[in-house]
């Protein structure tokens, strides 16, 4: 009985030091158009939040979205087109696409546009900087 109760306060502490030292981190690609091309822009262009969903779960993948911006720079609509794991991404990462406040490009006329954008979310690495060169490590291969 006393191993028990020394052995269970052991394995909270240990998982606790494991995950304060592992990162996650978020990579946005633009892939049609282009960020340069874009008729709308993400307002805020920090990295994207990692969905509580997924981190809860350990659930690193990616996932290439349709999103659909009206001339007012609403977001209209996320379509899933493809995501590893499959499917388990896609309503935690459509609710982070869906909170995005969009902006008007710099030159650029109001108008609705159709992009294909990928989210990657990565998880490891024992500093920031480590978990951000995973990630767009992780976003250059597949998504399929």
């Amino acid at each position: 009985m006393i191993y028990k109760n020394t052995i269970l306060p052991l394995c909270f502490l240990s998982t606790s030091v494991l995950a304060a030292n592992n990162y996650a981190s978020v990579e946005l690609t633009y892939l049609q158009p282009t960020k340069a091309q874009s008729t709308w822009l993400r307002e805020k262009q920090f990295m994207p939040r990692y969905p509580v969903e997924l981190a809860m779960k350990g659930i690193a993948g990616c996932g290439i979205f349709k999103v659909k911006v009206d001339e007012n720079g609403q977001t209209e609509r996320v379509t899933l087109v493809s995501s590893v794991p499959e499917k388990i991404i896609s309503q935690p990462a459509a609710n982070v696409i869906n909170d995005w406040s969009w902006t008007l490009a710099e030159g650029k006329m109001s108008a609705s546009e159709e992009k294909l954008l990928r989210l990657d979310f990565c998880m490891g690495g024992s500093t920031k900087k480590a978990s951000l060169l995973n990630c767009k490590q992780q976003a250059t291969l597949a998504c399929k």
